[in-house]
């Protein structure tokens, strides 16, 4: 278990231990200690769901517009048990031509040639060449495809493989 979820827990009962003393001490109206100790435990679910992007779940924050792809993974489309499929990409921002220093996973819609563009990368990655990825505007893509994706996503992404280095001439 992670010490921040432990040092908020203690945190929140001593709060809360602090609060219901002053409740029984406390000549407050009813209502008034209720509703301070349910909104003192209240905080305990609503600091839970808040720290979900900190402890390694996938952002929804827009990608880098120059990454290095380092993984991904494919959740398709199930019209039988109602997923709408997702994306999700670990990748490092290229930030100056250089890889951010700590990678970071990203949740995406699930769109098909996204799915494709991504295999085909995990293939290249498993034979050891890096792959790139960079996001090109909708309009700029020249891409006549299904005009409902870019009103989800105003962006399409491309991956390629890392090019060659060019050497100074001798």
């Amino acid at each position: 278990m992670n010490e921040a979820i432990i040092g908020l827990t203690v945190a929140y009962v001593a709060l809360a231990g602090f609060v219901i003393g002053l409740s029984i001490f406390s000549r407050w109206p009813y209502w008034v200690k209720l509703i301070s100790v349910a909104g003192v435990c209240g905080l305990y679910f609503l600091t839970y769901a808040s720290f979900k992007g900190l402890l390694g779940w996938p952002t929804r924050a827009e990608l880098p517009a120059h990454f290095m792809l380092l993984a991904s993974y494919v959740s398709e489309p199930d019209k039988a048990g109602g997923s709408a499929g997702s994306i999700q990409i670990w990748a490092a921002s290229l930030a100056g031509n250089r890889p951010a220093e700590a990678p970071r996973a990203y949740h995406l819609d699930y769109d098909a040639e996204l799915h494709g563009q991504l295999e085909e990368a995990d293939k290249r990655m498993r034979q050891g060449i890096i792959q790139l990825g960079r996001k090109q505007d909708a309009a700029t893509a020249g891409d006549s495809g299904d005009p409902s994706r870019f009103a989800r996503n105003p962006y399409r992404i491309v991956i390629f493989d890392l090019p060659d280095p060019e050497l100074p001439e001798k």
